[in-house]
């Protein structure tokens, strides 16, 4: 039974900066600098095992302290399907992979899902009138700048643990729109 557990990459890229922004203050010899790409951290945390990726992991400030929403994506660079079947949170023992759907009504509806599928060489993203994660029962309220320990089960056995930040309702990495209507929810 494989079981692969892998932390987020939240700091790697602060942390490779650091280093070169170190390397490029240590002495020169009057030689003109290289030019450097400019390197830009996207709102929302991501992590990498075998051949998922997950990237820009975030939850709106909850307008209902009770009940927050994570949203993010998730690549799979596999030659086979794969799919999330568990979520487990630090803020909340009461987390759940949700779909919300529009009934030939019109209306939206939100359930349970027991799995969201990756395809293989495809990416789901998990967002505000489709599939998200559901954190329910929130004891401490969440506010801006905190972060929110995240963990993803996937089919394959694989486990993902990363660190979402918790930002302003309209902070998404894609300027996600307001999260409210998940209030009232469970």
């Amino acid at each position: 039974m494989r079981h692969e557990r892998v932390r987020g990459l939240g700091g790697v890229i602060p942390a490779a900066l650091a280093l070169v922004l170190l390397g490029s203050a240590c002495g020169t010899d009057g030689e003109p600098e290289p030019e450097r790409a400019a390197v830009e951290e996207e709102p929302g945390a991501g992590a990498e095992a075998g051949d998922l990726l997950i990237t820009g992991a975030w939850m709106p400030e909850p307008a209902n302290p009770a009940v927050g929403v994570v949203y993010l994506e998730v690549s799979n660079d596999a030659a086979e399907d794969d799919a999330v079947v568990s979520v487990s949170t630090d803020a909340s023992e009461d987390a759940e992979l949700c779909r919300t759907e529009t009934t030939e009504s019109g209306a939206s509806t939100m359930r349970t899902v027991e799995e969201i599928p990756v395809p293989a060489g495809g990416t789901t993203t998990f967002v505000d009138g489709g599939y998200h994660i559901m954190v329910n029962d929130i004891p401490d309220p969440l506010e801006v700048g905190d972060t929110v320990a995240v963990t993803l089960g996937f089919a394959s056995r694989t486990e993902v643990e990363l660190d979402v930040p918790v930002l302003e309702m309209t902070g998404g990495p894609s300027g996600a729109e307001d999260a409210g209507e998940h209030d009232g929810h469970h």
